[in-house]
């Protein structure tokens, strides 16, 4: 959390001991904790929360405490042993200069935690430590004098951090601090789901909510709409226990990605805010008793439907179809619907990588190796989270259905869909043109030759080109296009169709124009034809292009074809 502007809140860090007015909890410890963090001083925070404020309960529980953090050389039964017999203010004098103690309190200030102020205040001044104490009770009249300085937990924030917020427009602003303002927790919280999700969906809760409740209500039931799979595995784990770790569960979800639910600690720690845990709990039931929600293209959420309604439905329903264009320009459709709008190239490049697999899946860490290999691990998991969410959302434009999913390590597309390709059309067309070759079937062979070049509408992924994984593919894929090519106009020259080999010869020379067999298919049809004018054209046209391109002369093979065409034989038409 970025550091507050406001220099009354700046002032905490600047004298000995501050108190902060406002409910000990999450809320402030975030605040303040970004305050600390800001300054650059957290490797030496102290943080101790109190049921009670008597300097009793305080002095030992704060020494073991200060011991604890400061004391990392000594071993662990060093520590115990030191913290078992140390005093406050000795603990103190071991403090390293610029460290900062936070003290949060729920029982009453009472004069003799004043008292104990007082006996270390000389100690953390001359080590310009800084003492913070948080509470909402009233304290007296003498403790506020003894105060440095006194200041608001609603302060820590800034005076125009809501203001400031992006993602909220100002209307939805003022709505959020009409319908949550007396809770700075949670307008916090919904500014951070204003950042990190689709506007929509807090804009669609602002609009529906008549108090707080009933916006925390409305909002987790549309973010829950749009998690990931492992979003969803760490919120269940999180409404079972009330914290999380990405090492509970197989996809290490970070706890900042949990926002608003969640609030991030410590160590990758997240802890659940009470406040949204039976809004979190309930709706996550109700996805596991009925599915995610319908979602139609023009609104945001479908109506709830009656139990009866949903237990009235088919127990089994026709998988959906996903057709995938990947020869030329990406294209998706499922149910034959297309999607036209993509949130960013990323998630586009993920999703066809995955397509083009033969099991339409791979291991996370082998997207984060192929798309991210420069950056840190960490940050690459979140890109590539970010790209699958872009993708996901991308598709609510024609299904509420997951393409992607997370599941034993890594990404896939959903087994309960129906995935077709065209490269998968296309081999599977070639294989049947190469059975019925083997078996003697030429009107099969050329059927099915003809069905698989129909489906080659330009080479793999060309509209990414610099992507490092498609060069081998896309030149595989080239290659098998040009033999297929020149198995067919085999059949079509063996069985006199001069013209259709003509274009297929013209087709085999748009991909590689340095092949000279296809030149000579077309002379050979040329002179078939009677056109010998043009076939000793074509034949300069090859002495050009490979002059040109690879300074060379046309072979023996082709130097011959071209006598033999000069001296005015159709007979080279009939041969190979």
């Amino acid at each position: 959390m970025a550091t507050s502007a406001d220099p009354n809140v700046e002032r905490i860090g600047d004298v000995p001991f501050s108190v902060v007015r406002g409910p000990p909890g999450s809320y402030v410890a975030e605040r303040l904790a970004g305050l600390i963090e800001g300054w650059d001083r957290w490797q030496g925070c102290v943080w101790l929360r109190s049921r009670s404020a008597r300097a009793q309960a305080l002095a030992g529980p704060l020494a073991s405490a200060c011991l604890h953090r400061w004391d990392g050389a000594a071993g662990q039964e060093g520590r115990l042993e030191m913290a078992a017999s140390a005093r406050l203010d000795e603990t103190m004098r071991r403090s390293p200069a610029g460290a900062v103690i936070v003290l949060e309190l729920e029982g009453r200030l009472t004069a003799d935690l004043q008292r104990l102020v007082e006996s270390i205040r000389p100690i953390v001044a001359d080590r310009g430590v800084s003492l913070v104490a948080v509470t909402e009770s009233r304290y007296p009249t003498a403790f506020r004098r003894g105060a440095d300085h006194v200041v608001s937990a609603v302060d820590l924030g800034g005076p125009n951090a809501i203001e400031a917020a992006g993602g909220l427009s100002e209307r939805y602003r003022h709505r959020l601090l009409e319908v949550g303002g007396r809770r700075a927790a949670v307008v916090q919280d919904v500014l951070d789901a204003a950042a990190g999700w689709p506007r929509e969906a807090v804009v669609d809760a602002l609009d529906a909510s008549h108090g707080v409740r009933s916006m925390l209500d409305r909002l987790t039931a549309n973010l829950l709409d749009l998690c990931t799979p492992g979003q969803l595995a760490a919120l269940e784990v999180c409404a079972a226990t009330g914290y999380w770790h990405p090492q509970l569960a197989t996809e290490p979800v970070p706890a900042s990605d949990l926002r608003p639910w969640v609030v991030p600690l410590e160590h990758r720690w997240g802890w659940l805010r009470p406040i949204w845990a039976r809004s979190l709990r309930r709706h996550l039931e109700s996805r596991v008793d009925h599915g995610p929600r319908s979602r139609p293209q023009s609104a945001l959420a479908a109506p709830d439907r009656s139990r009866a309604a949903a237990r009235a439905e088919p127990t089994t329903r026709p998988r959906a179809m996903v057709e995938a264009r990947l020869l030329g320009s990406f294209e998706l459709r499922v149910d034959g619907l297309v999607v036209t709008t993509w949130t960013g190239q990323r998630g586009v490049s993920v999703l066809r990588y995955l397509l083009s697999r033969r099991r339409h899946a791979c291991p996370r860490d082998e997207l984060l190796a192929e798309f991210w290999p420069d950056v840190a691990p960490p940050a690459a998991r979140n890109r590539l989270q970010v790209a699958v969410s872009g993708v996901r959302r991308a598709l609510l434009e024609v299904t509420n259905l997951y393409v992607i999913e997370y599941a034993d390590g890594g990404y896939r597309i959903n087994h309960e869909l129906q995935v077709e390709t065209d490269v998968g059309r296309f081999e599977a067309a070639l294989s049947k043109a190469r059975s019925a070759e083997r078996s003697g079937d030429a009107s099969g062979a050329l059927a099915a030759y003809q069905e698989a070049i129909a489906q080659y509408r330009g080479d793999f992924a060309s509209d990414a080109p610099y992507e490092q994984w498609t060069l081998l593919p896309r030149e595989s894929l080239r290659i098998t296009y040009i033999d297929a090519l020149d198995r067919l106009s085999g059949i079509q020259l063996g069985s006199g169709q001069l013209d259709d080999c003509i274009a297929t010869g013209h087709r085999m020379l748009d991909v590689d124009p340095c092949r000279e067999d296809a030149h000579r298919l077309l002379m050979r049809c040329y002179a078939g034809q009677g056109r010998v004018y043009q076939a000793i054209r074509q034949y300069e046209f090859c002495r050009r292009v490979l002059k040109a391109t690879l300074q060379a002369e046309p072979g023996l093979q082709t130097t011959q074809l071209y006598r033999a065409v000069r001296a005015g034989s159709r007979a080279p038409a009939l041969t190979g």
